[in-house]
């Protein structure tokens, strides 16, 4: 029996960094070349076949997504928690529900991305999935971090100084997707947040899980749009 692979977006924040006086919606309701961010990260997702379907994490007051015309393989799940954790749990448990994968009948995998990444590459995407597929082991995408490395602190003043320089031989930025077994994902997630964990992302509550995911090296042009100016560099991108 093949693998089932599906999506998964949480899109329940607002991004507050993004915004500015002229921006004031949701950061991934923002448009980049006239197209919602949002809309253009599940393009991004369709772009591989084998992608069955693309399941949104939004919150219970969520008008913005409702304007948007994402197509029927694009399914909307109302349970964003407080958390991006709780928003993965949330819409992971909905989607294995509408998919029928409740049962550990066959395997069904995982692809969990940032709506804030709409330039993620079809050659990026492929390469994680072929990866995760042929290894049966989950990854994400990731970038060898290419500049030198400060641990900041700060001094009497309150200014922020460099303490020491951090070798950056083996550190890696985490992009997105990052692809994992559904089934044991939803458990580390839970494990994760009943032990008061910091997750940050999908890939850290598997390694406390004890799992070591593989990295699959990613594109500039996936990167997180953050800031105001990111989207001008976006714009060009795209």
């Amino acid at each position: 029996m093949s693998d089932t692979l599906f999506a998964i977006i949480p899109a329940g924040g607002i991004g507050a960094r993004a915004v500015t006086a002229d921006r004031q919606i949701p950061k991934q309701y923002c448009t980049i070349n006239g197209v919602a961010m949002l809309a253009q990260a599940v393009a991004a997702l369709q772009r591989d076949s084998r992608v069955s379907s693309v399941h949104i994490g939004v919150t219970a007051e969520d008008s913005w997504i409702d304007q948007l015309d994402l197509g029927a393989r694009v399914h909307i799940h109302r349970v964003a928690g407080a958390t991006r954790a709780l928003t993965v749990i949330g819409t992971l448990q909905a989607a294995l529900a509408q998919e029928g994968l409740q049962e550990a009948r066959e395997q069904a995998w995982a692809l969990v991305h940032d709506a804030a990444r709409p330039g993620l590459q079809p050659a990026s995407l492929t390469a994680l999935i072929d990866t995760c597929l042929a290894q049966q082991k989950g990854g994400l995408l990731a970038m060898p971090v290419p500049d030198t490395v400060k641990l900041a602190t700060v001094d009497e003043q309150q200014q922020v100084c460099a303490l020491r320089t951090v070798p950056r031989e083996g550190l890696w930025l985490a992009q997105t997707p990052q692809m994992f077994p559904a089934r044991a994902l939803l458990a580390a997630l839970r494990a994760g947040v009943c032990e008061g964990l910091d997750i940050t992302d999908e890939a850290s509550a598997m390694e406390a899980a004890g799992v070591q995911p593989l990295l699959v090296r990613g594109s500039t042009e996936n990167m997180k749009v953050t800031w105001p100016a990111d989207f001008a560099m976006m714009e060009k991108w795209l």
